[in-house]
């Protein structure tokens, strides 16, 4: 390949790598609640449902696919277009493997709050009590809001 072709598809590549790279922060506390009271209040369960909820990717996958499909393209072609093939297809082929990862198991809730309030919260089960009808759970509002068991 010349070496203009190579330049161009290596800023190509970049061009491409630095488009995927995104930040989704799901899941994370901003640093202005850090130390800070938040509002709770007392719930009763009134159903529980489970559910998967899909969270965003963070476009390593298309990342790491586009330069895995780049590499192997690089390595069997001088073409500048199979390169490039090889970058879209592996980008694809690499969002889809990580879209795929980020399905989490989850439990959809109906809470009548002791105010009478009703709400309803989904929260992932990785690393979080499930509630059944009739639990009485504490809903603590906030980013993300959540619910742990009430010791009352």
């Amino acid at each position: 390949m010349r070496r203009g072709n190579r330049i161009f598809v290596s800023s190509l590549f970049l061009l491409i790598l630095v488009g995927c790279a995104t930040a989704d922060g799901e899941g994370r506390y901003r640093v202005a609640t850090i130390g800070n009271a938040q509002r709770s209040v007392g719930a009763l369960v009134i159903s529980s449902q489970p559910v998967h909820v899909k969270s965003e990717t963070s476009g390593a996958g298309r990342a790491l696919g586009g330069a895995t499909g780049g590499a192997i393209a690089l390595n069997n072609s001088d073409n500048a277009g199979v390169i490039i093939a090889g970058i879209i297809g592996g980008a694809i082929i690499g969002n889809v493997i990580e879209e795929s990862a980020n399905i989490h198991a989850a439990t959809k809730y109906v809470l009548k709050t002791d105010t009478n309030a009703i709400f309803t919260v989904v929260q992932v089960n990785k690393s979080n009590p499930i509630f059944y009808s009739g639990d009485k759970v504490i809903l603590v509002y906030g980013y993300p809001s959540r619910l742990i068991a009430d010791p009352r």
